[in-house]
């Protein structure tokens, strides 16, 4: 009775740990600017424009550069460069494949789903959106992200910081369920 217990509590840890936390992405990654760089902002008529309160989207990204990580993204140095797509309209919400991309250290990428305005005055813009994270040896994993920028934004660093977590497929938790379940069923059967 106790060989059955241990090894049908083996084949739960195992089944649990391979699917639910294995291939998915987990940790933050944050980004900068370095040097001269920031970004360059664009108004409603495409125009440049230092002022975050007129911006709709960003016309383009000025060296930027992992600033942390960790989980996943260990891998990645700081200071390493990020490719980033532009232009990005996020009045309306416009979502982009791939956002920014990662090339080595684990070829991440960011496609972007939908952003939403949590702030937006003359000198401060914060967004909050969706989208899914990609890596090679990685499931594709949703994750939530923010950007933010100060101005004048041609002379302003952005920060991005992207945040995922994982969650336990529902198939690995209806096998840990029912692995639970056989084993109460083995503790109460009566000895024959």
């Amino acid at each position: 009775m106790k060989l059955t217990f241990k090894i049908l509590s083996a084949f739960a840890v195992v089944a649990l740990g391979s699917t639910a936390h294995s291939a998915t992405i987990i940790g933050t990654i944050n980004f900068s600017s370095s040097g001269n760089g920031g970004i360059i902002l664009e108004d409603l008529n495409g125009n440049i424009t230092t002022n975050p309160l007129l911006a709709v989207g960003v016309q383009s990204w000025l060296f930027p550069k992992v600033n942390t990580r960790s989980g996943s993204f260990i891998s990645v140095p700081s200071g390493q460069s990020v490719t980033f797509s532009a232009p990005w309209t996020f009045t309306p919400s416009t979502p982009m494949t791939p956002l920014w991309t990662i090339v080595g250290f684990g070829n991440f990428t960011f496609n972007l789903a939908s952003s939403t305005i949590e702030l937006q005055d003359n000198d401060f813009l914060l967004i909050e959106g969706t989208g899914t994270l990609t890596g090679d040896n990685f499931e594709d994993t949703p994750g939530k992200w923010f950007f933010t920028t100060q101005g004048p934004a041609t002379e302003s660093k952005f920060s991005w910081s992207s945040t995922t977590k994982a969650v336990p497929e529902s198939g690995a938790a209806m096998l840990l369920g029912g692995a639970m379940l056989t084993l109460c069923f083995l503790r109460r059967r009566p000895s024959l």
